[in-house]
């Protein structure tokens, strides 16, 4: 689900229309209660034709329409809602649910030490997603809604910040800097993630490959899609320079996951 439909980057890998896209939430912000229950409602909508189908359990279904899981993510920047804390709140003690992942660009680090401050909860994960491995790298890929290099330059210092955070909170939520794999631009560049990950220390590191989806088409090439080999050459790249371990892998997903343990 998603509580900004907006966000600061309009990276070329995104699967949205990103021109639409703005820096900063303008107006009045929805309450996280009526943004929950209007997603759930609307979830419903989504399944109810399954009710339908024989060979489907009733009882099951009725279980399982009512999520209690959820993913902060889908699109835009969920950092930029100012009511995030609340947000994460209101899925634990409101609606009862087991676990709630924030995925992130890192760009709105103030936001992110607000929680255990202005909230009782952290996310079960918290994943910051990257792509760019310096300034230039992320100007180019990332292209962030900004008015000129100075506010470039404070945008990826912002996501360093938001890495060294994130480093201090690891008894608090899992982390994990996800990095997507785009053929032709990081994928021969694993040593220069190295950096980041002495940074954030993270719990795990996610390597996805890029998928030739949606809005991205217009912006990349079906060339820039990895194979799994090639992904999982990247991870092992990263892995030997990291002191991270390659622990799990799911090929039709073309993801690959390190950690220290």
């Amino acid at each position: 689900m998603s509580p900004a439909l907006i966000c600061n980057h309009r990276c070329k890998h995104c699967w949205r229309d990103n021109t639409v896209f703005s820096p900063a939430w303008k107006g009045a912000a929805e309450e996280p209660k009526a943004i929950i229950k209007g997603c759930i409602e609307e979830r419903k909508k989504l399944l109810i034709g399954f009710r339908g189908n024989q060979k489907v359990d009733l009882k099951q279904f009725d279980r399982y329409l009512i999520p209690d899981h959820a993913a902060i993510s889908l699109t835009g920047e969920p950092c930029l809602y100012p009511k995030l804390p609340q947000l994460v709140d209101s899925f634990f003690e409101d609606f009862n649910f087991r676990t709630v992942f924030l995925v992130t660009n890192g760009t709105v680090p103030e936001m992110l030490k607000k929680f255990g401050k202005e909230s009782r909860h952290f996310p079960t994960n918290t994943y910051l997603s990257m792509e760019a491995y310096d300034l230039d790298s992320y100007r180019e890929f990332n292209h962030p809604v900004a008015k000129n290099a100075q506010e470039v330059k404070v945008s990826w210092d912002k996501i360093q910040e938001s890495m060294k955070y994130l480093s201090t909170i690891k008894n608090k939520c899992r982390t994990i800097l996800r990095i997507t794999a785009v053929k032709d631009f990081n994928l021969d560049q694993a040593k220069e993630f190295v950096s980041f990950i002495k940074i954030f220390q993270p719990t795990y590191i996610e390597i996805k490959g890029y998928g030739f989806l949606g809005y991205s088409r217009k912006r990349l090439k079906e060339e820039n899609v990895p194979t799994f080999e090639e992904v999982k050459q990247f991870s092992q790249e990263l892995a030997q320079l990291s002191g991270y371990k390659i622990t799990n892998e799911h090929q039709p997903s073309t993801i690959v996951q390190l950690s220290l343990k």
